[in-house]
C-alpha cells in the first residue's frame, strides 16, 4: 500500500497530509500531557539546562529591545515564509511531468518528521523562551500571542530537539539545489533567514538548530536514495522481460 502511495502525486500529497495530521495530534497531546506531568517538566528543564551549557550560556539580556528588523522581519520570516515555501515548492514540483522531483520532496519532508518523532517523544526540550534561565523572551508576543500557537502544528514547537523548523527549511533548500530549480539561490537566502530567525527570536537553542541542520541533510540524502530505488523498481516492472 505504501509503495502504491509513492507512485502517484495524489498519494504523495496524502503522505504529506498524514504527516501533518500526526504532528498536529502529537503536538496537542504533548501539550496536554506535559501540563499534568511534573516529571516531564522537570526532565525538560534538565535538558534545557544542558543545552544552555552546550551553547556557552549565551545571554539574552535586553532581548526585548531588539530592533524592528528582528521583531518584524524575522517574525514574518519565521511564521509565514516557511509554510509558504513548503506549499509553493510542493505545488511547483507537482506541475512537472515526472513524479520524481515531487517524490524526493515529499519523502524528505516525511523522513524529516519520522526521524524526529522518537526525539520529540523521549527527549523533550522546552523552547528557549520557555526556560527562564535563558533570559530570552518570545518576541512574536509583541505582535500577537496567537502567532506561536498557530505555527505549533507545523513546527512541533512543544518538542524542539532537533528543530523541526530548521530541518524543514533545509529540506526545502537541499531539494531545490539537488533538483537545480531556477530560484534555488533565492530559496537559499530566504531559508537562511528562516533558520536565523529561530535563534534571533529566542525560540530555539544552538544545539537544537545544529541538530536540525544535520537532520535536514540526512533527510534529503535518504529521500534521494529511496527515490532511486523506487525508480529502478518501476523501470524493471515496466520492462517486457522483467529485466533492465
Amino acid at each position: 500500500m505504501m509503495t502504491n502511495m509513492l507512485e502517484s502525486k495524489k498519494g504523495l500529497w496524502l503522505l504529506l497530509l498524514l504527516v501533518f495530521m500526526i504532528n498536529l495530534v502529537e503536538t496537542n497531546v504533548e501539550t496536554l500531557f506535559n501540563a499534568h506531568c511534573q516529571t516531564c517538566q522537570t526532565f525538560g528543564e534538565k535538558v534545557a539546562s544542558a543545552a544552555q551549557v552546550l551553547e556557552g550560556h549565551i545571554s539574552f539580556r535586553n532581548h526585548d529591545n531588539t530592533n524592528l528588523v528582528a521583531l518584524y522581519g524575522y517574525s514574518t520570516s519565521y511564521f509565514f515564509a516557511l509554510p509558504l515555501l513548503l506549499v509553493g515548492l510542493g505545488v511547483a514540483l507537482t506541475r512537472q511531468n515526472s513524479i520524481e522531483p515531487f517524490r524526493i520532496f515529499a519523502l524528505a519532508a516525511a523522513l524529516d518528521y519520522w526521524i524526529s518523532l522518537p526525539f520529540f517523544l523521549l527527549f523533550p526540550l522546552p523552547e528557549r523562551w520557555a526556560y527562564p534561565d535563558s533570559e530570552a523572551i518570545l518576541l512574536s508576543d509583541m505582535l500577537s500571542e496567537s502567532l506561536i500557537e498557530a505555527i505549533r502544528p507545523l513546527s512541533g514547537l512543544d518538542n524542539s530537539f532537533p528543530s523541526f523548523h530548521v530541518s524543514l527549511s533545509f529540506v526545502i533548500i537541499g531539494v531545490s539545489y539537488f533538483l537545480k530549480l531556477q530560484f534555488r539561490h533565492s530559496i537559499l537566502a530566504l531559508g537562511i533567514t528562516i533558520i536565523l530567525s529561530t535563534f534571533v527570536l529566542g525560540i530555539h537553542w544552538l544545539p537544537d538548530i545544529i541538530a536540525g541542520l544535520a537532520l535536514g541533510i540526512l533527510s534529503v540524502a535518504l529521500a534521494v536514495k529511496l527515490n532511486t530505488r523506487l525508480s529502478r523498481k518501476t523501470t524493471l516492472s515496466e520492462s517486457p522481460t522483467g529485466i533492465g
